[in-house]
């Protein structure tokens, strides 16, 4: 059975009987060419299509709307349902492609970090009572030695205070000291699991502030300094030489 060009337009646009809509149908199954001229007739078939190339393998699943029921306008809100598909696959894939990225532990800690100011540790409790309560349970969280003796002697740092964070359920436990000038500093260890990679030290300004990370063990490290040009090098030397396993 052939179809011509105004019959397939009344069926797009809801205008032909019921009869001649299931015959196109039918025949539309089988019929390859006669389903490149009715996308061809389609004005929103070539949108939907040039959205569907353009999503990612990994983008949102988009759910099409059920195929409508034949009545007197079934092509008019056949069209409106390709003209929501195509709204709804275009709103996906603009929510795919500047979705933000997903932080690492690295620039969390970094954001956190940034946000200390001289005042932030002028007042925290750093007795030696209160220090030891704070890496026994740091300590207990990460299942690993914190070297303490190590940490207290860090050249030009005061050790302030030790406390217990979390990142996707993995205990991160943040040291903070204060340097000469008050100037607040902090090394995170994050347990990363017996499978985690090693990683050799790598220095970068995260968030305003000089950086240094590296992995070993199962074990993630970073040392912030307090701006983007601080000489992380002296405590660097000690620390990857303390926390090297």
């Amino acid at each position: 059975m052939t179809f011509s060009d105004e019959t397939l337009l009344a069926y797009l646009e809801g205008t032909l009987d019921e009869a001649q809509s299931c015959a196109i149908e039918a025949a539309v199954e089988d019929d390859v060419e006669l389903e490149r001229r009715l996308m061809a007739l389609d004005p929103f078939a070539p949108v939907v299509q040039d959205v569907i190339e353009k999503l990612p393998t990994e983008a949102p699943k988009v759910d099409l709307p059920e195929p409508v029921a034949h009545h007197a306008n079934g092509g008019f809100l056949r069209l409106l349902a390709v003209a929501a598909s195509a709204g709804v696959a275009a709103v996906a894939l603009t929510f795919w492609a500047t979705r933000p990225a997903e932080l690492g532990w690295v620039q969390q800690a970094a954001i956190y970090q940034s946000l200390y100011v001289p005042e932030t540790i002028v007042s925290l409790d750093s007795s030696e009572a209160s220090l030891d309560k704070q890496f026994a349970m740091a300590e207990a969280a990460l299942g690993r030695s914190l070297n303490r003796e190590a940490l207290e002697s860090l050249p030009g740092l005061a050790l302030k205070r030790a406390q217990v964070l979390s990142f996707k359920g993995r205990p991160l436990v943040q040291v903070v000291f204060a340097d000469e000038q008050g100037q607040p500093f902090a090394f995170c260890v994050i347990r990363q699991g017996p499978n985690a990679p090693k990683a050799e030290v790598k220095q970068a300004v995260l968030s305003g502030l000089a950086t240094a990370t590296w992995a070993q063990d199962g074990y993630g490290y970073m040392l912030l300094g307090s701006s983007p040009q601080t000489d992380l090098s002296g405590e660097l030397d000690v620390l990857t030489r303390t926390f090297a396993g």
